[in-house]
């Protein structure tokens, strides 16, 4: 049976026979011209009959004694009368304990047998390199390193079958580099088998492995070998570990097949498993699921697994598991290990993907804390005496710990009257939820965020209220699939309606006519006009006062007298700005006194040695007009008696509706540099003089921008020929002619001096 089975493998190996004569299949494969291929191989299945019943060329053979030695104790091979170029050992039933003490001084050995004796180690074999079989069958040899057969060519059969073998060190065949076709260990005691040991990478093909009616229950990878993507395994051959103790399938990532289509290059292996004590439960699932690919396209004897357990799978073969489409039968048990409730059965099918929780009619009366760690949990707590649902235990409740874990529950059948708001957020997570026939009388609105076609609640009978409406628009329709989930039911006039058909008179809603509601949308119109008008009335407070203020007067017109005030204009400036104190020193304020305008200029005016903050307050609550030039730096105390006079003139102009202030833009700032929101106010509204104007434009606007203190409108125009008359007069009596002036002024680089030169 194997050795057709070995035929199919190699079948693949056709297309280079048809190009190769016989002699040439070992030189080709195994870099061999020693053997020959039987004349009985022919046809289909010429090269497996080739490889595994090759001849070697007709060799004359003499055969060595092996006797014991007197002195040592030890076996020994007898030298030949007659010396020969190749030799065989024939040494059975002798009770011989070791290998001959002389094997290597015969290089030229080709075939050993020393079966049934009592040799225990083989280790210095390695010597004889031209060995082609070797035959240690029924011995007590218990350990084979790795490098024991290391630089045998020529070595083409090793049977170590029957004897003590208990471990193969890992590497063995996997780097093998020969034309080792036949390695035989069955029959042995070995436990356990290295994945390095029966897979070959360094040759193109083998005839058997046999691993057979050992004790080996698993598959290792001690060396952590890894199959990778240039991993060649060449044309495989046949490895049986038929009559072990292998009760279930390695995880393949833990042999070095990290992906699972990397197994396709050791499709020209074939592995005979047959006669274990396979457990046909979840492990076996996955291999059973891949291998229903193969079966479509090829069949072996060796595919018919047999189960052994569980007792109801017993003699059943996997392949039938697969050619009938049940293997969702395959499932693992769990226990109370797995966190499993008592009395409860639980079991993993990945068949479909879940776990399921059986704790159908168990008479229980609350839910468990723990649920198995697994994903895809089918959890049937039905047919029970649950009636509340919240996670008041110390223990707690195991929706709330492992919602995200279950993807159906089934609490259907049981005393559930209410569902809490808190666990509604923890359904979310489940896809089918089963409340039906229990003691449900009351629907809180959260179940809301459920779609109500995940939650099974089956008839329920509640009294309807106006605000249990939201069902109306969270139940299905009539029409969809899942209509008959939920139908929630009213009692009315001593009958049950159908919620969908109440009426909202019926739930008791209170109804309000047209005019009711067109006067709430009316105040609330109201309302919101109300409170966004208050938000931009005090953003803008400042610019509204001032902008009413100055309509205000425009109407009245009002004229104030000149004793009524000590002074009609103060003047805060930056008194550390040279070219600006000079320009106001030599012409603004002498324009200003030439029209017979009392102006009190701090930096001139004030008395030395007396209180500054209280001369301010005195000075400028007799003042009628303030004028403020805007400038951009101010050092050291300036800044603080600038902002004081600020403060002080909006005091007053606040309070007082005949006063003014004119505000000069002497920096051209904008109102987001300027700290005082009111002095800012101007700037928005446009109330400011720009001073980058010619000098006699700014005078203009600033005198007529003050408080008229009489009602001659001709003021200006009668002091304009004076104050220039006067200008020039100030101007002779300075050192320097007017042209003198505007070159110191160049010099000095500082702005807006223009505006004395433009005079």
């Amino acid at each position: 049976m194997n050795f057709i089975c070995l035929h199919l493998i190699l079948l693949n190996l056709v297309n280079i026979v048809e190009v190769l004569d016989t002699d040439d299949i070992f030189k080709v494969m195994f870099n061999r011209t020693d053997l020959l291929c039987p004349t009985v191989c022919n046809g289909y299945h010429l090269v497996s009959c080739c490889m595994c019943r090759a001849q070697k060329t007709s060799e004359n053979l003499l055969t060595l004694n092996v006797v014991r030695n007197i002195e040592t104790d030890y076996p020994e091979i007898e030298v030949p009368k007659v010396l020969n170029i190749y030799y065989q050992i024939i040494h059975r039933f002798k009770k011989t304990k070791t290998l001959p003490i002389n094997l290597c001084n015969f290089t030229g050995i080709v075939e050993i047998d020393l079966s049934y004796n009592e040799i225990e180690r083989i280790d210095n074999i390695s010597c004889v390199k031209r060995l082609d079989i070797l035959n240690m069958r029924r011995n007590i040899i218990e350990y084979l390193r790795n490098d024991t057969f290391i630089g045998m060519k020529f070595l083409r059969n090793i049977d170590l079958s029957y004897n003590n073998l208990r471990h193969i060190e890992p590497g063995f065949l996997i780097n093998m580099a020969g034309s080792l076709l036949n390695f035989d260990v069955s029959n042995n005691v070995l436990t356990t088998v290295d994945v390095t040991n029966f897979l070959m990478e360094k040759q193109l093909a083998f005839c058997e492995i046999d691993y057979s009616f050992n004790k080996i229950s698993s598959i290792s990878n001690e060396l952590n070998w890894t199959c990778k993507k240039n991993s060649n395994f060449g044309y495989g051959g046949m490895a049986l570990f038929s009559n072990n103790n292998f009760t279930h399938f390695p995880i393949l990532s833990e042999i070095g097949f990290k992906n699972f289509f990397l197994l396709g290059k050791i499709l020209g292996y074939g592995f005979d498993f047959r006669e274990n004590k396979w457990i046909c439960d979840c492990r076996i699932y996955f291999f059973a699921f891949k291998a229903s690919m193969v079966l479509a396209k090829q069949h072996r004897d060796y595919f018919k697994l047999t189960c052994h357990n569980p007792p109801e799978f017993k003699n059943m073969l996997l392949i039938d598991f697969i050619k009938s489409k049940t293997l969702d039968r395959l499932i693992c048990n769990l226990t109370i290990a797995d966190r499993c409730p008592p009395k409860c059965r639980c079991f993993y099918q990945p068949g479909k993907s879940r776990t399921v929780v059986d704790c159908f009619g168990t008479g229980r009366r609350k839910l468990p804390s723990a649920l198995p760690l697994q994903t895809g949990l089918d959890v049937d707590f039905s047919n029970n005496e649950i009636s509340s649902l919240s996670n008041v235990t110390a223990s707690g409740n195991m929706i709330y710990s492992h919602s995200k874990y279950i993807s159906k529950l089934d609490l259907s059948n049981n005393s559930i009257k209410i569902i809490p708001n808190d666990l509604v957020l923890k359904l979310r997570h489940i896809n089918l939820i089963d409340l039906s026939k229990n003691k449900i009388t009351k629907l809180q609105r959260s179940l809301q965020t459920l779609n109500p076609c995940q939650l099974y609640l089956g008839e329920v009978v509640i009294h309807c209220k106006c605000k249990d409406i939201w069902l109306q628009n969270w139940l299905p329709s009539y029409h969809s699939k899942c209509f008959d989930n939920t139908r929630i039911y009213c009692k009315h006039n001593n009958e049950k309606v159908h919620i969908l058909n109440m009426t909202k008179h019926g739930l008791g809603c209170r109804l309000y006519n047209e005019d009711i509601l067109w006067l709430n949308i009316s105040l609330a119109v109201a309302v919101f006009i109300v409170i966004v008008s208050s938000v931009l009335i005090y953003i803008f407070r400042f610019e509204i006062f001032i902008t009413a203020r100055k309509i205000f007067k425009y109407f009245k017109k009002k004229v104030v007298s000149s004793n009524v005030y000590a002074y009609d204009v103060y003047i805060s400036c930056n008194e550390d700005d040279a070219c600006l104190r000079r320009w106001m020193t030599s012409s603004f304020v002498p324009f200003l006194e030439d029209a017979n305008i009392r102006v009190f200029l701090p930096y001139r005016d004030c008395e030395l040695g007396s209180p500054h903050e209280e001369e301010i307050i005195d000075v400028m609550s007799k003042s009628l007009n303030f004028v403020i030039f805007l400038c951009e730096d101010y050092e050291g105390s300036a800044d603080i008696w600038v902002q004081k006079e600020w403060k002080y003139a909006w005091f007053n102009y606040r309070y007082d509706i005949n006063r003014e202030i004119v505000v000069i833009n002497y920096d051209m700032l904008e109102c987001k540099d300027i700290a005082k929101k009111y002095l800012g106010a101007f700037l928005n509204i446009r109330s400011f003089i720009d001073f980058s104007k010619k000098d006699a434009q700014v005078k203009e606007e600033v005198f007529k921008s003050l408080q008229p203190v009489q009602d001659d409108s001709d003021a200006f125009d009668k002091h304009r020929y004076c104050n220039d008359l006067n200008t020039a007069r100030n101007v002779i009596h300075i050192d320097v002619t007017y042209k003198n002036i505007e070159n110191e002024m160049t010099n000095l680089n500082v702005k807006h001096c223009e505006n004395v030169i433009s005079t």
